[in-house]
């Protein structure tokens, strides 16, 4: 009786050793499964809940979706832009202008200044944007002005030739006319300038030439049959010059022109030499006492050079 109660008391002992023994490995493993299961996730140093982590990836999920719908697959209508008129400026004074411009509810943007041949300096001859369009609440309004015409002095050509003038007038920013007229001054050089030289007028400003045609030419009168005082007052008369007289033996033209040169009807000008063909007397020898002649030495003399 005594040896069967050891052996059950060492029975008991031994499983009482046993499931003691093997009572932590369960617990182990038990509590290791749990710590699996219940394992926050760590987003940075922060620990997330599994279930928040979820929550908070489909959200973003959602909103991306919200996104990508309403910029490029449903894109919102634009907003209303308010407009302004743009008001004509041209002509008005600059001052004027820019009071323009801010109560219009637009803005001064750069201001230009050019030279203009026929408007006065301060008034307006461009904007940008043009009048009559619209424009942005507040958008900038280039602004050009005159700084009137350019003036410049006139140059003194009078002793070039004419076309040599004319394009240096034009070179400088002139409008050139070229008239004609009659002068002993050779012909093509200039007579006079008007406006005189020296004078300041506008850019682009008109400047008249006064070109020499050289003397004045007229047909050559007929001389025949005239004394020589008479022609001499003719030639004089017609701005003519008396040139050489030839004294010519005449029976019939007596001191009396009957050739001239140049030749009647023929065009002349003012202070063209004349030369003249005068007739002579034909005087009859003398006879000498021994019975010899006596000759006249200017009997047989053809040509004296002779002036009144």
């Amino acid at each position: 009786m005594d040896l069967r109660r050891s052996l059950r008391r060492n029975r008991k002992s031994r499983t009482k050793k046993a499931g003691r023994a093997a009572a932590p490995k369960s617990r182990r493993r038990s509590s290791g499964r749990k710590a699996t299961r219940a394992r926050p996730v760590r987003a940075g140093r922060l620990a997330l809940h599994p279930a928040f982590a979820a929550l908070l990836v489909t959200g973003a999920g959602l909103g991306l979706g919200y996104l990508i719908a309403v910029v490029l697959i449903f894109p919102a209508g634009e907003q209303r832009v308010e407009l302004q008129a743009v008001p004509d400026l041209r002509g008005e004074p600059v001052g004027l202008a820019l009071a323009t411009v801010m109560d219009s509810g637009l803005v001064v943007g750069q201001v230009d200044s050019v030279r203009h041949p026929s408007v006065v300096a301060g008034l307006v001859i461009g904007q940008s944007p043009l009048p009559g369009l619209t424009a942005r609440s507040q958008a900038p309004v280039r602004i050009t002005v005159s700084s009137g015409p350019e003036m410049r002095a006139v140059p003194d050509l009078t002793r070039l030739d004419g076309n040599r003038a004319a394009e240096l007038l034009d070179a400088g920013g002139f409008v050139v006319t070229v008239d004609t007229a009659d002068s002993r001054t050779a012909a093509g050089r200039v007579l006079a300038i008007d406006p005189a030289p020296g004078s300041e007028i506008r850019i682009p400003g008109g400047v008249r030439l006064v070109v020499s045609r050289g003397p004045p030419t007229f047909l050559m009168p007929q001389l025949a049959g005239m004394t020589q005082g008479e022609a001499y007052a003719v030639l004089r008369s017609l701005g003519l010059v008396l040139g050489e007289i030839d004294r010519r033996y005449s029976l019939l033209n007596v001191s009396r022109v009957f050739g001239q040169n140049p030749e009647p009807y023929v065009s002349v000008a003012e202070g063209t030499a004349v030369n003249l063909v005068v007739g002579r007397e034909v005087r009859p020898a003398r006879l000498l006492p021994g019975g010899g002649e006596l000759r006249d030495p200017t009997r047989d003399i053809n040509r004296s050079r002779i002036r009144p």
